[in-house]
């Protein structure tokens, strides 16, 4: 920016880039004669022929320029202010506000911290909710089934001895599926298994005990990058208990003789797909032989729990396929 005056004030602006000045004068004698002197610069009169002045490199501030004819010592010298404005991080005021916004951001950061680690424990603390209210339901409904299961046993043991059995074979099943409900609460909450490593090492032991002894070949493969995946608890525990029903449903009704589990990732999605080759099932009319309405409708509501998409393909006689993306 170049020089300016201002006016009828007599006032040089000058920027800290541009702090050099050239000032001439002159006076109405044939043989001029100057002294002159710049406040703050140097205060002693100088006097001299020449009717100009340079001023390099001039320093922040105010000056005061003052020339007269030394030949006419009483005479009111000519002034001019000069003002060279200083940069902005040289102002006064710069470092307060400078510390001003820097308290705001700080604050600002403070907050969003805040913001997000609320959001995430209320996020976590919903996941738990949710957890000890589908346990809460699972433990209520075999507690009665077993109290149930044992006042028939009681009742029958020697009227209808093998009426008997059975519910006590039944209450062993049920405490099973008790154990292993309480099995599988236990682990997803487990911080130590957010690696997909852990829960892929739990899915391929769930499908060895679900398909043991029953001829059934079971394959489970994970692709190198998914076993590189953090799984976080609202998401591990909805994610595993899918794959269980899903399994689970195909160990009880799809007579299946291969059973093949993939886990892929496609971008920064996971892809969980279960195949079979049973005998499949109407997936618009689910019947209690294919695991029922409510299992079904259940997985669908776990995959949406999790920000997912569950999508369920069946032909009769040809098998049944399970694609929950994450």
């Amino acid at each position: 920016m170049q020089s300016k005056f201002k006016q009828g004030d007599s006032v040089l602006y000058l920027e800290y880039r541009h702090n050099n000045a050239i000032i001439s004068f002159s006076t109405r004698s044939p043989n001029p004669l100057y002294s002159y002197r710049v406040g703050a610069l140097f205060e002693q009169t100088i006097t001299t022929c020449d009717s100009f002045i340079v001023l390099p490199n001039l320093p922040n501030g105010e000056l005061l320029f003052e020339v007269r004819d030394a030949r006419q010592p009483t005479e009111k010298p000519a002034r001019l202010k000069i003002i060279v404005e200083a940069p902005l991080w040289l102002r006064w005021w710069f470092l307060p506000m400078m510390f001003l916004y820097g308290l705001v951001f700080v604050s600002a950061l403070l907050y969003l911290f805040y913001r997000y680690r609320i959001r995430q424990f209320l996020r976590l603390q919903q996941t738990r909710d949710r957890i000890a209210r589908d346990l809460h339901d699972d433990m209520g409904s075999y507690l009665s089934s077993i109290s149930i299961l044992s006042r028939s046993a009681a009742l029958n043991t020697t009227r209808d001895p093998d009426r008997a059995q059975q519910s006590i074979e039944r209450i062993g099943q049920t405490a099973r599926q008790v154990m292993g409900a309480m099995s599988d609460i236990v682990w997803s909450i487990n911080p130590d298994h957010d690696s997909m490593e852990k829960v892929v090492a739990r899915m391929r032991d769930v499908a060895n005990e679900l398909f043991a002894d029953t001829g059934t070949t079971v394959s489970l493969d994970a692709d190198p990058t998914v076993l590189s995946l953090s799984l976080p608890l609202e998401k591990r525990h909805d994610f595993f208990l899918i794959f269980k029903e899903a399994l689970t449903n195909t160990a009880r009704y799809a007579e299946a003789t291969q059973v093949r589990v993939r886990l892929q990732r496609e971008g920064a999605t996971l892809l969980l797909i279960i195949q079979d080759n049973g005998r499949g099932f109407d997936v618009a009319r689910p019947k209690a032989s294919s695991g029922g309405g409510n299992g079904l409708k259940n997985m669908h509501k776990r995959a949406e729990n999790i920000g997912g998409t569950l999508q369920i393909n069946s032909v009769a006689g040809q098998g049944t396929t399970v694609t929950l993306v994450v």
